[in-house]
Formats: structure tokens, sequence, C-alpha cells
């Protein structure tokens, strides 16, 4: 594998991708437990602690989009729910991603290329992140190689065996999100000039036709149960697809101006130089026969393809999202590594170990992930809830998170909560359902309040049972906040031993 390296360019090599795992493992697994589960993972906890009936009645109403990713999880879980271990199983996915990356790369660009394009990857702020998600997204970014690593084997190899694989894959990836329909889409298309035959179009057109049939479910979904989850978003303009470059680019929006701009311009000057060589080495601009440039075309159009349809669906319906790209951004980290390797050779250690640098300086600056964490909310409850108390939540998913948390370390305290338990036939009450009064209060020493991201209707909700909790059992202080999370308790003995103390 390591054949073309001398022992000490080798012995380099892998120092850089041990640098490399370290930084992904630190900036992403790290980070992640010690911020803990956010508002999106909460969910996914509570999906798949349901049981099976529950857990597809959920799917079929609120988000089928990940429905293979719940069942595969729920299944992880079963050894064992902690937060670490469901983190693991989008690490192992992520890791599959790679190596699957990692060898169409090394035969056809050699190995220097396939260890800067896992540098590249494993250093990506972005990536780092989602490497260790509780969501579907590391799954999906492994069918996504998957099935590019079996179109390599039908299209560039010539192996016709493969489209019973490729088809299957593509039967599984559609289930895991609905953005793989787009890669798939290109890859479809690049297929086509290699088909020789009618033996060839009916494998060609039995494998979509069967993908497609599967994702049928998921488009109907899609357009007709769309449960608002994607309200947040804007209609997208062209300084969208600037950050969005930036963001490829392994820029986060927090580093400084010489990282973000020194890393967009760097990616992109080497993505230009892969080019030129393909065109201007052996086969010149040829398409047919020149393998090497239909495997860096692949690269470039499934990075880019996506988020041109996805652009303009988003001026009639927004969609665009960065996270929804992350399957694809490997492949434009791919055409920056040949690039690198094509350009310096020998010496392409140097460029990628400054590349490195910069992507560290900019995962270390990335702190803007979804703030509404939950790991230091659960820790304040722990270390100053007592008996009698009870916790008022005014949306499922808070409390979700900390069900997640109190399983894992259950409270001594045991608090109660309000306005209702968490189960699954009240999940989707909206507040105009919830309870007009808060009952027995009276019952409770304390009450602790939180608090994040509430809708206008939570707000007025909220208003009216603050106003219950404070006649009745005190008036509420804030005592912890983070960016997105505020958590308030409401007691008039807590207050007024607060006050008599020395």
């Amino acid at each position: 594998m390591t054949s073309q390296l001398s022992v000490a360019e080798r012995n380099l090599w892998f120092v850089a991708l041990l640098v490399s795992v370290g930084l992904c493992l630190f900036y992403g697994l790290n980070y992640s437990l010690s911020e803990g589960v956010w508002f999106d993972e909460a969910l996914t906890t509570y999906f798949i602690n349901l049981n099976w009936g529950d857990l597809f009645h959920f799917i079929s109403r609120y988000e089928a989009n990940m429905a293979l990713y719940y069942i595969l999880l729920k299944i992880w879980s079963m050894a064992a729910e902690s937060e670490l271990f469901l983190r693991l199983f989008s690490l192992v996915c992520f890791s599959g991603a790679l190596w699957l990356m990692f060898l169409p790369i090394r035969n056809y660009f050699g190995v220097r290329a396939a260890f800067s394009f896992l540098a590249l990857s494993l250093c990506h702020f972005y990536l780092a992140r989602y490497s260790v998600e509780i969501r579907g997204y590391a799954l999906a970014l492994l069918f996504m190689a998957l099935m590019w690593f079996f179109w390599t084997r039908i299209v560039l190899d010539g192996n016709r065996g493969y489209w019973l694989w490729y088809a299957l894959a593509g039967v599984f990836a559609v289930h895991t999100h609905f953005f793989i329909a787009l890669g798939i889409f290109c890859l479809g298309l690049m297929a086509l000039p290699s088909l020789k035959g009618r033996g060839d179009v009916g494998k060609w057109l039995g494998a979509h036709i069967l993908i497609g049939l599967s994702f049928l479910p998921i488009l109907a979904f899609v357009v007709f149960k769309e449960s608002g989850q994607l309200a947040w978003l804007t209609t997208p303009n062209l300084r969208s697809l600037v950050y969005l470059g930036f963001d490829y680019s392994g820029a986060a929006p927090e580093a400084s101006d010489l990282v973000r701009f020194g890393l967009l311009l760097a990616l992109g000057g080497l993505i230009l130089i892969g080019l030129l060589w393909l065109l201007y080495s052996e086969g010149g601009a040829k398409l047919r026969g020149n393998r090497p440039l239909q495997l860096w075309i692949s690269g470039l159009v499934i990075a880019v393809v996506p988020v041109g349809i996805v652009f303009l669906v988003s001026q009639v319906e927004p969609v665009f999202s960065t996270r929804f790209f992350t399957p694809f951004m490997p492949f434009y980290l791919m055409l920056g590594a040949v690039g690198a390797a094509k350009a310096f050779r020998s010496w392409t250690l140097a460029p990628m170990a400054l590349a490195m640098l910069f992507l560290a300086v900019s995962a270390h600056a990335y702190t803007h992930r979804e703030p509404n964490r939950w790991a230091g909310v659960f820790r304040y409850l722990t270390e100053h809830c007592s008996t009698d108390q009870a916790v008022l939540y005014m949306n499922p998913r808070g409390q979700a998170a900390i069900n997640h948390y109190q399983k894992q370390a259950p409270l001594d305290c045991g608090l109660k909560s309000l306005p209702f338990e968490l189960v699954p036939e009240n999940y989707f009450k909206t507040t105009d359902e919830y309870p007009v009064a808060l009952s027995g209060l009276d019952s409770y020493r304390t009450i602790w309040l939180v608090t994040t991201h509430l809708s206008e209707t939570e707000g007025r909700k909220l208003e009216q049972y603050r106003e219950q909790v404070e006649s009745t059992v005190g008036p509420c202080e804030r005592v912890y906040s983070n960016v997105a999370v505020k958590l308030h308790r409401c007691s008039l003995q807590e207050k007024t031993e607060a006050m008599q103390a020395p």
C-alpha cells in the first residue's frame, strides 16, 4: 500500500495521520461529550428508547427521513445506551466511509493523495462534529461512499456484477437521508456514458428503478407530511453559497479571516491544479478511457451538483442547510488532496501539515455548534436538587434530553416532570393542548424551570405557568444558563435560606 513511499516518508505520514485522528477525536468526540446532546440528538435518544411499535409510529408520523438510522441505532443501543456508545456508532460509520473513499483514491491517484484525503477529512471542523453526532449524517456518508465505491467498480473497472450491490446500497441509502437521492442522481447520470449494449442498459435501469421505488415513500412523506422541522430555514442567496464554500473548505465561521480565506483559496487552488494535471497528463482531456479523470469528475459532480439543485429548489421551498451536504463534503476534499499530491509529489506532506494546522485552528475556533446543549443543565440539577421538587419543561425535547441523562445516572431527588411526564401519546401535543393549570404545586418545595427557544405560543403558556408557580411556590431566579438554555429555580424557602446564609 505504501510501496511508492520511502521508509522515512511513510513514517512521517503515519505520524500525520495519528495527529489527524487525535484532532478529530478531540474536536469531535471530546467536545460533544463535554457539551452534551442538543435538541435533535435528544429526539434521537427518545426515539430509540421506545418499543418497536411506538418507534415505527413515530417514524411514520414525524421523521421517516432517517428511518434506517433509528432502526440500526436502536439495535446498536441494545449493547449499551450511554452517550459515548451512541456517538461511537456514528464514528464507526464515518471511519468506514473514509476507508471506502480511500481505496479508489489510492488506486487511481496514489497513496499520497489518499493519505492527504484522510488528513483533510479528519481535521475538517464540520466533519469532525458530524462524525460523532447522534444523528444519521455519518451513516448517510457511509452509504454515499459505498455507492461511489460500487460505482467505481462498475464504471471504471468494468465489473458489471456490482450493479446489484449498488442497487441494494441505494435502497438503504435513501432511508438514511433523502438528500442522498441527489448523490444517486449524479452517479446514475455519470454511469450512462459507460453503458454498452442492452445488458448494461437493463442493469442500469433496473438498479435505479428499484432505488426509485424505495424512495417514493420518503418523497411522499417530505412533500405531504413535512411536520415543520424546516421552518427555521430561509431562502438562500449567493452569499449562502460563499459561506457554504467556506464550510466545504474547513473554514469555521469563527476562525480569523487569514484562516478562512487561506483554506478557501488554498483548497480551490489545489483543485484547479489537480484538474490541469489530469487534462494535460497522459490521455489528455479525453474522458472515455481516462479513468483518473472520470474519478475526479465524479467527485466534483457529487460535491457541487446537489448544492446547485438544492439552491434552486430553495428559491421556492427553503431546504438549504450546511448539515444536509455533509455526505458530499469529503468528495470536495478529495479533489484538493489529488491536487496537492500532483503538485508537490514527494513534498506533499509539507502543505498537508500546514493545512492540518489551519484546520486545527479553525476547529478550535468553531464554537457555534447547536447551542442548546444539555449536559451542563443536568450537572447543575444533579448538584442542587433535592426531594419534594419538580421541573417544568415547555417542550418535549428538553425533557427528552434530561431523561436521557437521568437514565444513565438517576437523580437521587427523583424530580417530577411538569406539566406531564413524557410518553409517546403526548409527545406531539402543542402548548394549546397543555393543561390550563399545573396541578399539585403546593406539594413541591422547589420548582425548576427550564426554558429554551420558545415559540410565541409557548412563551404565553410559560407566563401563565410562571404566575401559578410564583404564587404557590415562590419567586423564580435564574441559576444557570448557556447560549440557549436557561434554568430558573422557583422557591420561597430556597431564596430565604440564601438571604440568611452568612
